[in-house]
């Protein structure tokens, strides 16, 4: 007998996704387990598989389209089986589901007799011999409940022309308009900044145009996800200033010493920091720790998020099991995480179920910054750029590198002493790193 094939949740956070490409086509015999079509969830692109035996007897969702969970998506059945019934059921079901981009259409002018064209367009184009500016339609309905006497003391100007006067810093009162009933056009703006000798402002002619941007699957998630974490999850911030000297030197010694021994991968000041923070998670476990309403779980395991850029949003692919991992696991572990990430190829489960995160904008010259709570986390850490800097070593000036970081602090689990002590612990590692490499 045919059935109607869903959407399937493929993420935990996916409530919809996007049918990126069909793997399989009409009359394709498919069975459980095989691969029907790729679906962009909220983080990731995704393999959807089908769950019953037969034939693909009809497509209903098109590539590009967008379904929630649960939206029918194609029918397998029998060869020759009459779906007329299960059609009408999936189009039905899917008219209120499926969505597709639409073009963003301008608002409608006003309705007149002559076709005028767009005020921006014609500022860009090169000066036309006929001008046609006619009142919008707030100040047109705004005149004819005005009597002619309130009308005097009012200078009419088309918007595009109070635009030009404004960004030339030419008074309007002093301005002759050549339009209806005195109104200033942009022919008499641009008379009247030659006349005076003022020079247009390079921007006048810029082509610049709201523009409304459709909000991915992806971006849809981090919004609920940032504003839940926000609102339910009492943030409070510890901050704390390390040297980064010694750790600066380590990183170079022992990527000089993998170049040498044949090793292609380079460790970032990342991959040391990962491991400072699973060593100091094990330290003090309360860090490491969810709230659960009616308790508090304290993990048995530490699997460090790396939160990662990624066309239209950001990601946090984890290192499982980061305190038994050496800085050299976890640098080929985040790089490839990494690298599969930007490929939209992460599976779910290396991108959720957490128990810490850090954050580092380092690279991108941030010198400091707080990071929002990846929920249901109790901590995530943001990290800096290494700034060289005069520091006070010994009682004396000395040159000197430092790193500031910032603990983000769920308070209903972490109190600022408990986050105070496990920065402390923290900064003693990336201070003595050689710790790191026990």
């Amino acid at each position: 007998m045919a059935k109607i094939s869903e959407m399937t949740q493929l993420s935990p956070t996916m409530s919809e996704g996007v049918l990126v490409k069909w793997l399989k086509k009409k009359g394709d015999s498919v069975g459980p387990g095989e691969i029907l079509a790729e679906v962009e969830t909220d983080k990731a692109v995704m393999e959807m598989e089908a769950f019953d035996s037969g034939v693909l007897l009809e497509i209903i969702a098109p590539e590009g389209a967008k379904l929630p969970v649960g939206a029918p998506v194609a029918i397998i059945g029998k060869a020759g089986e009459d779906i007329t019934a299960l059609l009408a059921e999936a189009k039905s079901r899917s008219t209120a589901n499926v969505s597709t981009p639409a073009p963003v259409s301008s608002p409608s002018p006003a309705p007149s007799s002559i076709k005028k064209p767009d005020p921006e367009t014609v500022a860009a184009a090169p000066s036309p011999s006929i001008e046609v500016e006619e009142p919008t339609p707030r100040e047109s309905s705004v005149s004819r409940g005005l009597s002619s006497s309130a009308l005097e003391g009012r200078i009419k100007a088309s918007p595009l022309a109070k635009r030009l006067a404004e960004e030339s810093g030419l008074d309007l009162s002093r301005v002759r308009g050549s339009g209806p009933d005195g109104r200033i056009l942009k022919r008499d703006i641009e008379n009247g900044i030659s006349s005076a000798g003022i020079s247009s402002s390079p921007f006048a002619s810029a082509n610049i145009q709201e523009e409304k941007l459709p909000i991915s699957g992806m971006r849809k998630t981090i919004a609920s996800r940032l504003v839940h974490s926000k609102t339910h999850q009492p943030h409070f911030y510890l901050d704390m200033e390390i040297d980064a000297e010694p750790l600066v030197h380590l990183r170079e010694n022992f990527n000089s010493d993998l170049k040498e021994s044949g090793e292609e991968i380079k460790l970032s000041l990342n991959d040391f920091i990962i491991r400072a923070s699973a060593l100091a998670l094990l330290k003090v476990p309360e860090v490491n720790s969810s709230w659960r309403e009616d308790h508090i779980l304290k993990h048995g395991r530490v699997d460090i998020g790396v939160a990662v850029s990624i066309e239209g949003g950001l990601i946090t692919p984890y290192v499982r099991n980061a305190d038994k991992r050496s800085v050299l696991e976890i640098g080929k572990t985040v790089k490839e995480l990494a690298s599969r990430a930007r490929e939209r190829k992460l599976k779910p489960e290396e991108f959720s179920d957490g128990t810490f995160t850090v954050s580092n904008l380092g690279m991108f010259g941030i010198d400091r910054f707080a990071a929002v709570i990846n929920e249901p986390e109790a901590a995530i850490l943001a990290i800096g750029n290494v700034v060289s800097k005069p520091v006070v070593k010994n009682g004396a000036v000395v040159p000197g590198k430092t790193l500031s970081v910032c603990l983000s602090c769920d308070h209903r689990v972490v109190d600022g002493a408990v986050g105070a002590g496990w920065l402390e612990v923290f900064r003693n590692f990336l201070e003595h790193p050689l710790r790191l490499l026990a």
